[in-house]
């Protein structure tokens, strides 16, 4: 498949700095010494879903295939990504990490004998993404270089159409991520968690 560039300079820019939105959130404790009283954090809040199909004609603007054949390719891709895991392989994704299949168990046993495939409760699939080491910190290649957090609402042209991750938004992709610096940003350098948490299984 004979893939050109053609938007050589936004791509590059977007693989340096990208824009996140997030959102205040009031929560209440509900046990302890501080039970009832109100406090605040803030959640990422997502654009819009996506879809394959959309995928598949953003990748046919820049290839000489069309919409229907990158979506050919991609949907092999996921069935061989299946059939693999079945055999009990896992599944490196180029650029994006690895997928696995996780043991979901509740319970130990105290006799060896006694750990046999019985005591998992159930098969869950697992995505590591991947990611380089540079000065103690994480670096994750599905990440940009810099990260620029900007509160939703604010210095953010859509009003509507975003949604807190986790949640479906349909055709949210109208409304364009903000990409330029505010007041109320902060920019998170190497896109890394600096205290090392690992977010390898979602």
């Amino acid at each position: 498949m004979n893939c050109l560039r053609k938007y050589q300079v936004p791509y590059r820019r977007w693989a340096i700095v990208m824009s996140k939105a997030y959102k205040v959130v009031a929560k209440t404790i509900p046990t302890g010494e501080r039970k009832g009283e109100t406090v605040y954090t803030v959640s990422p809040v997502s654009y819009g879903l996506l879809t394959t199909d959309e995928v598949a004609k953003q990748i046919s603007t820049e290839c000489t295939a069309t919409p229907a054949d990158v979506k050919a390719v991609l949907d092999r891709y996921a069935y061989y990504v299946k059939e693999n895991l079945k055999k009990g392989y896992d599944v490196e994704l180029l650029g994006f990490g690895k997928l696995t299949i996780r043991f979901i168990i509740s319970h130990s046993v105290d006799d060896s004998k006694l750990a046999t495939g019985k005591i998992v409760d159930c098969l869950m699939p697992s995505f590591r993404p991947s990611y380089t080491m540079h000065n103690g910190t994480r670096i994750y290649s599905l990440l940009p270089e810099k990260v620029t957090l900007v509160k939703y609402g604010e210095g953010d042209s859509s009003e509507n159409g975003g949604s807190s991750e986790g949640e479906s938004s349909e055709g949210g992709n109208e409304n364009v991520p903000p990409v330029l610096p505010g007041d109320d940003e902060v920019v998170v350098d190497d896109g890394t968690n600096s205290d090392g948490e690992d977010m390898g299984n979602i």
